[in-house]
């Protein structure tokens, strides 16, 4: 039995709810989970999950942001506190001892100080630069062939935004993409750091993404080839 701790809270996404639907999901196949929103906590949950899932959008700009963007009570917005080393070892030594690490939608975006987390998640938000499309149907391109994370699930359409202008990927395999503003962009890759395996999945803004079928089952089989052999 595989264990997943999923680390979210912060503005504008409804983390708590995406993670009961995924924890859920996955007990069904036997797995166990938890969730929390709490700053701390990621150097003890890293070091006892298979997979650990960061969904936590928290950034050194967001202290100007209206308190009614958070969802959740125990993730009310409080002085911004930047990962720390301890923390970012944690992630590493969790990769090192074969754990796996899915950055979900925007988290890419968090802890902007912290520039070893683009070669970590192979990719990386960048404040100022990147942005996204406003809350649309698109269409989706499956471009990862026989990668296990897509298995099964062939072109769909969701009503998502859609990332674009990020930093990378460079060394992970392109699994999702996307036409916008007359460019291709990658929403989803796969790879390997440090001796874990890394995925990232840029869709999920909302409850109503994460109800769409093609997108449930990425994060399902995400999940299951992070976790170790």
């Amino acid at each position: 039995m595989a264990n997943i701790a999923i680390w979210g809270g912060g503005p504008y996404h409804p983390t708590l709810a995406q993670a009961d639907w995924l924890i859920g999901a996955l007990e069904d196949r036997g797995w166990t989970g938890e969730y929390w929103s709490a700053r701390e906590g990621l150097a003890v949950r890293a070091e006892r999950s298979d997979v650990l899932v960061v969904s936590r959008l928290e950034w050194s700009g967001m202290g100007s942001l209206d308190p009614k963007l958070w969802e959740e009570p125990e993730s009310t917005p409080h002085p911004y506190s930047p990962l720390s080393d301890e923390e970012l070892d944690a992630l590493k030594a969790h990769l090192a001892s074969g754990g796996g690490l899915l950055c979900l939608h925007s988290a890419i975006a968090s802890y902007d100080e912290r520039s070893e987390l683009e070669e970590i998640f192979d990719g990386r938000w960048v404040w100022g630069w990147s942005t996204n499309s406003k809350y649309e149907e698109f269409d989706v391109s499956v471009v990862g062939g026989e990668h296990p994370i897509v298995a099964g699930v062939s072109d769909f359409r969701i009503t998502d935004e859609l990332y674009y202008n990020l930093n990378g990927p460079t060394n992970s395999e392109v699994l999702l993409e996307a036409s916008y503003d007359g460019r291709t962009w990658p929403l989803a890759w796969a790879g390997a750091h440090s001796g874990g395996k890394t995925a990232y999945i840029g869709l999920g803004h909302d409850m109503a993404a994460f109800a769409n079928p093609s997108l449930q089952r990425l994060l399902l089989n995400a999940v299951e080839w992070l976790a170790p052999a």
